[in-house]
């Protein structure tokens, strides 16, 4: 079974739309949270995704528009999340939107593989990125409440699937596979082309890749909707550069 990662979507329609041409067959997608915020289609992304059946674990920001609560994001961006939150997610999503996305589950378990946005220890907030040290990895895929050097703290899937960070790995720890398909609507590794992953089950291979996407598109519809400095700069700065933006002074 080949199964289709994506993450971090946040609402890029024409970035999954690249994303799901460009990979071809597969029997499966498998989106590991944050559907919207930051992008103009959340309402198309959630329409997309549930139209293929796909397995969605629920992302920070699926979370914060789900129970009207703090997505708890990074400081280098939670000003812009905030804004763009109250002043567009919560406009265009529709009362269901926001009931689907408060009933997705924190994880799933396939075959041996464990999916999550953030980590293991915490579905929701934790980031894991493939410079961390061995130790803080492996904390991050302990079980909750379990302290690591207890026998059984690690999880015991082979693989395991998280997002949030936007950027792209696949690393093996301890005989454990880490893998992060990076952003498919807003990548901040310095390659601006939608990210994604492709998983086959049966021999276990796990293929990176990347593709470009019409982000003009994007950038276009954001100016139509009337979002104002300095939060247009920096959502052209994520789009255009994928890389995160400078918090300008007083915001």
């Amino acid at each position: 079974m080949r199964v289709l990662i994506v993450s971090d979507v946040h609402g890029n329609l024409p970035a999954l739309e690249a994303v799901l041409e460009a990979a071809g067959r597969f029997d499966e997608v498998l989106a590991l949270g944050d559907l919207v915020d930051y992008g103009p289609w959340p309402g198309e992304v959630i329409d997309v995704l549930r139209g293929l059946g796909a397995r969605i674990v629920r992302g920070n920001h699926d979370h914060a528009v789900g129970y009207g609560v703090d997505c708890r994001c990074g400081e280098e961006t939670h000003w812009l999340s905030v804004w763009f939150r109250e002043n567009i997610t919560q406009r265009l999503l529709g009362d269901g939107d926001r009931r689907f996305l408060a009933k997705l589950p924190l994880e799933l378990r396939l075959d041996g593989v464990l999916a999550v946005h953030g980590c293991p220890r915490n579905p929701l907030y934790c980031y894991l990125y493939p410079w961390m040290g061995r130790e803080s990895l492996l904390d991050g895929l302990r079980r909750p409440g379990v302290r690591l050097g207890r026998q059984g703290a690690v999880v015991e899937e082979a693989t395991v699937l998280v997002g949030h960070t936007h950027v792209q790995f696949h690393l093996t720890l301890d005989g454990r596979r880490v893998v992060n398909p990076g952003s498919a609507g807003q990548p901040r590794d310095g390659d601006p082309r939608a990210g994604y992953a492709m998983l086959d089950l049966e021999s276990g291979r796990v293929e990176l890749a990347r593709v470009e996407y019409p982000v003009e598109r994007v950038v276009r519809r954001l100016g139509e909707m009337g979002v104002p400095e300095p939060y247009m700069t920096a959502l052209k700065t994520m789009l255009l550069e994928a890389r995160t933006p400078s918090r300008p002074p007083g915001v």
